[in-house]
């Protein structure tokens, strides 16, 4: 596994202050919509044990956290709507405050009335989790103006701030040879969105297996996923006749 990232790695997040209040807070962080519920719970349970999904479908239903919704119907989260989700427990557990006034705060976030720094408390606490856009860059063989370049054009996004998940590493190798060979960020956003949309078909495929024991699920969504890269392989060798 890549060398996890460290406190001294990491930017510091740009003040909130600083940021142009639009869309949902927190501002800083990626809204891209990337994580499944299985994740988000992955990512919060160890700072909060009780979290489950049917805590996440009542945030979502009281309008506190809501989550991107696939084609199926699936909840999908972004890094910002983890930390959302962390904000409310925090208000809950620490402050004792009910949901309305928690919404409220929210609300005062959103619009930038109010200020809450986004910290990297959480890669202190799990220091396994997270690369540092530095060291990424370097383990992906890409320059830092590069990685730039695919978080802005969402191929990659930090899932806190300036820490990466390491499985990102294989995505970045990935893009730096497509680039090498003479392809550019465009193109590569397009090949990547359609990647995820063959993942998205691969879990939802798998779904009716969910409440098996036994890994069966899992094992039909890499079957799945397994053909679907066999096809798309088979057809650019064709097209370019290997």
């Amino acid at each position: 596994m890549a060398r996890a990232a460290r406190r001294e790695d990491l930017p510091e997040a740009a003040p909130l202050e600083a940021l142009a209040p639009g869309g949902t807070w927190p501002h800083a962080l990626s809204h891209e919509p990337m994580l499944r519920v299985s994740d988000v719970l992955a990512l919060v349970q160890s700072q909060f044990p009780t979290l489950s999904a049917s805590k996440l479908r009542f945030l979502d239903a009281h309008g506190l956290v809501c989550p991107q919704r696939t084609g199926s119907g699936y909840r999908q989260y972004s890094p910002a709507d983890v930390e959302r989700v962390r904000f409310v427990l925090r208000q809950q557990r620490d402050h004792y405050r009910p949901l309305t006034v928690i919404k409220d705060q929210l609300a005062a976030l959103d619009e930038g009335r109010l200020h809450e720094p986004v910290t990297l408390t959480e890669i202190a606490d799990a220091p396994d989790d997270y690369v540092g856009a530095a060291a990424l860059a370097e383990r992906g063989g890409v320059s830092e103006e590069v990685l730039a370049a695919l978080v802005e054009a969402g191929i990659i996004a930090p899932t806190v701030p300036g820490g990466f998940e390491p499985g990102t590493v294989d995505i970045v190798v990935a893009a730096s040879a497509y680039l090498a060979a003479g392809g550019d960020v465009r193109a590569l956003r397009t090949l990547t969105l359609s990647a995820r949309r063959e993942a998205d078909r691969a879990t939802q495929a798998a779904a009716p297996l969910r409440r098996k024991a036994g890994g069966e699920a899992e094992a039909h969504a890499h079957d799945f996923a397994e053909a679907a890269i066999a096809v798309f392989s088979a057809t650019v060798r064709r097209g370019v006749g290997g």
